[in-house]
């Protein structure tokens, strides 16, 4: 049974985001080089995105949550499926240029690596206390046990259940209760073991992409640039508000997945698209971000549309292209109908 498990853990939280982000990276950039970090980064903020897009109306409809599980988990297949077929030549070459990647790097990457993985280690192996948790891990098992979405209340089980409009229009509790099911462990467990192992490292690997960005062609720079974060996230718990307190103490809520996964990816596709290097499928991307800040957080309607807009505003200016702006206002829109939606409910 552990076997299994750890296998369903591997496939879902590893193997499909990379197959899905390649299949973006070819498809949507047109890039020949395959980094797979940024497959990784990728094929994360489109799970994200197709979940939230499946997950509002059925939530809305009052649809069973084993309806949305099906659903979304076909559609991860489907793109796989995709990738598979459009890159059935192409895996030697990403191997390839993947371990030449490697080969470049600095003989202190290690310690940025033993860094990351103690980060994530201690989280997983040792126990920390939450008082938000009485939500999010309540209504992720609740959503489980009563296959039915926001439907019940999480503190007592009663029907009839009228959640606050900031919560079912961020249901990433949900999410969290949809990775339970597929890999067949408890949603409590999930979210205190297994999410820290997998997402304190995935957003190290959000911040290597925009420091290759910062970097190019310097991968000494990159590993430097990863060590001062490492440093400053260790040193970083000097209040409950830091983006390094929530992510060495609650990375398994909504808020820090915002705050360390959504809004970095949301800067470092800003800064490919309205650079103009990448065109429609960095749009695209950036256009996902904002979906995934909104299944998130309440917050991400806020802080996700004004960090696009800013950029976009300063990059519309740098360029003399107004269409950046245009664009990048087109992109808040889900963060924009979802904060009005929030306000009428």
């Amino acid at each position: 049974m552990y076997f299994l498990e750890c296998s369903l853990i591997l496939f879902w939280l590893l193997i499909v985001p990379v197959l899905i982000g390649t299949l973006i990276i070819n498809q949507l950039f047109k890039e020949k080089k395959t980094d797979l970090l940024l497959a990784l980064v990728c094929g994360v903020i489109c799970m994200m995105a197709v979940f939230y897009v499946l997950v509002m109306p059925m939530l809305f409809l009052k649809i069973p949550f084993h309806v949305l599980v099906i659903c979304w988990s076909l559609s991860m297949l489907i793109l796989c499926l995709l990738a598979l077929i459009y890159n059935k030549r192409r895996f030697k070459e990403i191997k390839i240029h993947n371990i030449v990647q490697l080969k470049v790097l600095p003989w202190f990457t290690i310690i940025v690596i033993l860094l990351i993985m103690a980060q994530a280690f201690i989280l997983t192996y040792y126990q920390h206390e939450d008082s938000d948790d009485s939500f999010y891990v309540a209504s992720a098992t609740t959503t489980v046990a009563t296959d039915a979405i926001y439907q019940y209340d999480p503190f007592t089980g009663a029907g009839s259940y009228l959640c606050p409009s900031r919560y079912v229009m961020s249901p990433f509790p949900v999410f969290v209760a949809l990775i339970s099911k597929l890999v067949l462990i408890h949603p409590a467990i999930v979210a205190h073991t297994i999410l820290p192992a997998v997402l304190i490292p995935f957003s190290y690997a959000i911040l290597a992409v925009i420091g290759k960005k910062l970097f190019p062609n310097r991968p000494s720079a990159v590993v430097l640039f990863l060590l001062f974060l490492c440093i400053l996230n260790l040193f970083g718990n000097v209040s409950k508000y830091t983006n390094s307190t929530f992510l060495l103490f609650r990375i398994w809520q909504g808020k820090a997945i915002l705050a360390n996964i959504v809004l970095p990816s949301i800067l470092y596709f800003s800064l490919e698209c309205m650079n103009g290097e990448r065109g429609l499928g960095a749009w695209s991307m950036l256009f996902a971000c904002a979906l995934a800040a909104c299944l998130t957080s309440s917050m991400g309607f806020i802080l996700a549309p004004i960090m696009i807009a800013c950029l976009g505003f300063v990059f519309a200016i740098q360029n003399r292209k107004m269409s950046t702006f245009v664009y990048s206002i087109a992109c808040c829109a889900p963060c924009i109908a979802s904060g009005i939606v929030s306000l009428i409910r």
